[in-house]
C-alpha cells in the first residue's frame, strides 16, 4: 500500500479512535509483504488496515505504509495528499534526519490550523465536538534495502502528546524479509526470490532452469556473471552496491531487476 493511500484510510474512517484489544506482551508486532516492526504493547490494531492506535487510539495514531522502491517519498505530493483528505490548510515546518537501527530515517513536520474532516471523524466516533486546532503531526520515511517506509503519526485528543517516541522506538525495530532487497522493474512481479548475504536464490531459479545471471552496475556497464553457489543460488559480484540483474533460462524467458546485496 503506498504512503499516500494508507495515509487516506486513517482519516476517511471514524471508528479509527475507538479503544482496541488490549495486549499484555511487551510488543506488538505489526507486518507487511517483506517487513516486520514492533511497537509496544499500548499500541494494536483498528478498524482500518494499516492503521494503529496508542491506547485504543487515544493516545495517538500511527499510519504505515510499506512499498518496493528506490527514492523517498516527494514531501510536497504529500503535503498536498494532507489537505485534501484532512481539511484545511498545512504548512511545512521543521524537518530532519536521523540515524534509527542502521537506517537514514527523514522525518517532516506539518502544521495546521484546523483539520475540520479529521475533527468531524472523530466527533462522529466519540460522540462528543473535538475540533483539532494550531496543531501538527510528523512524518518519518526512509528507505531500506529496496522497500520504501512511511510511519505517520499525531496525537487525536486537543493538547494530547504525538506519539513520536513511541514510532521512533518502533523504527529501531524494523526487520526486513529475504526478499526486500529486490526492486522489481517495468513493473514486473518477483516470485519466489530471495537475496542475503550476497547470494541470489528461490525456487523460481531453480524450477525455470536458468542457465545465466549477468549483473551490471548503475551505469549500465557489465559487471560479470554470477556464479554458482550451493542449494541453486548464485553468488553476486562482490563489492558492487546496488546493481541491475538479468536472468536467462533455457526456455528464452528473462528477467531483470536491481538487487542491494
Amino acid at each position: 500500500m503506498s504512503f499516500q493511500r494508507c495515509f487516506l484510510l486513517v482519516f476517511a474512517v471514524a471508528g479509527i479512535v475507538l479503544p482496541g484489544k488490549a495486549s499484555a506482551q511487551a510488543g506488538k508486532t505489526f507486518s507487511g509483504a517483506g517487513y516486520a516492526i514492533t511497537f509496544s504493547s499500548k499500541w494494536d490494531t483498528t478498524k482500518v488496515k494499516g492503521v494503529i492506535g496508542h491506547t485504543g487510539g487515544l493516545g495517538g495514531i500511527a499510519a504505515l505504509g510499506a512499498t518496493p522502491g528506490n527514492t523517498l517519498p516527494n514531501v510536497d505530493s504529500i503535503m498536498a495528499t494532507f489537505r485534501d483528505s484532512l481539511g484545511g490548510d498545512l504548512k511545512k515546518d521543521s524537518s530532519g534526519q536521523m540515524a534509527i537501527g542502521g537506517y537514514e530515517v527523514h522525518w517532516q513536520k506539518f502544521t495546521y490550523d484546523t483539520l475540520p474532516k479529521l475533527s468531524a471523524a472523530i466527533s462522529a466516533a466519540m460522540g462528543f465536538p473535538v475540533t483539532l486546532k494550531n496543531g501538527s503531526f510528523r512524518v518519518y520515511y526512509l528507505n531500506a534495502n529496496g522497500m520504501g517506509f512511511s510511519i505517520a503519526g499525531m496525537a487525536v485528543l486537543p493538547r494530547g502528546i504525538p506519539p513520536y517516541a513511541d514510532i521512533e522506538s518502533a523504527l529501531a525495530t524494523l526487520k526486513l524479509g529475504p526478499q526486500a532487497g529486490i526492486v522489481p522493474l517495468g513493473g514486473a512481479t518477483l516470485r519466489d526470490l530471495w537475496v542475503r548475504d550476497g547470494k541470489l536464490g528461490g525456487v523460481w531459479l531453480r524450477t525455470n532452469r536458468v542457465f545465466a545471471v549477468e549483473c551490471y552496475d548503475s551505469r549500465g556497464a557489465f559487471v560479470g556473471n554470477a556464479t554458482h553457489a550451493a542449494e541453486g543460488a548464485w553468488q553476486l559480484p562482490v563489492g558492487r552496491g546496488e546493481i541491475l540483474v538479468r536472468l536467462k533460462t533455457a526456455t528464452g524467458m528473462g528477467m531483470h531487476f536491481l538487487v542491494r546485496p
